[in-house]
């Protein structure tokens, strides 16, 4: 599962608790992660607009249901489907991680080689969006996005957090990222 990445990735460093979203909520950690949830149900959406205002940083990974249904809790509008990159009915290659943006706090990281992209969710295009991008492809499209909401952060990777549609969870850096989201938050 998704989850299996994230926990991998940020054991070493984090207390990690899973459960119903009202009580992590409740427990009022410096993060949230969620893998691939669709459309947040209104309470729930509240609840974490709240949170986010706050100072939590809520970190959201894309995945099929996002681009199929997603909601406003992120960081840049987003296209109601995904870019799929390689693949017997795409014209495009699947894309490496292009360098990242100097004001991002992932800046100063090295993108690994051979890392690829084969599928996202896209950003509609916008004047606000070069700044809400932290990641980008060696084309130029977001890989994750962050917002500022209240006294807290927004931050969405634009693939899954698993191996379905990117080589990135196989990588240091993928922890690196996950590390300093997580210090978007109070913490």
């Amino acid at each position: 599962s998704d989850m299996h990445y994230i926990r991998k990735a940020l054991e070493p460093f984090a207390t990690i608790t899973e459960g119903d979203l009202s009580q992590l909520i409740a427990d009022n950690p410096d993060a949230i992660i969620l893998t691939d949830i669709g459309q947040i149900d209104s309470d729930a959406e509240e609840a974490l607009i709240t949170w986010v205002e706050a100072g939590g940083a809520l970190i959201r990974f894309a995945g099929p249901r996002m681009a199929a249904q997603g909601d406003d809790l992120v960081p840049a509008p987003l296209r109601r489907a995904s870019r799929a990159i390689g693949g017997a009915l795409t014209w495009e290659e699947p894309q490496p991680l292009g360098t990242f943006p100097t004001t991002s706090p992932f800046a100063g990281l090295t993108p690994p080689e051979g890392i690829t992209i084969r599928q996202q969710v896209l950003a509609r295009p916008g004047s606000e969006l070069a700044r809400r991008t932290w990641a980008r492809l060696a084309d130029g499209s977001p890989l994750v996005t962050a917002d500022r909401r209240g006294n807290g952060t927004l931050v969405l990777f634009h693939v899954t957090a698993g191996p379905d549609w990117s080589d990135l969870p196989y990588s240091g850096v993928f922890v690196d990222m996950l590390r300093r989201s997580i210090a978007a938050g109070k913490g």
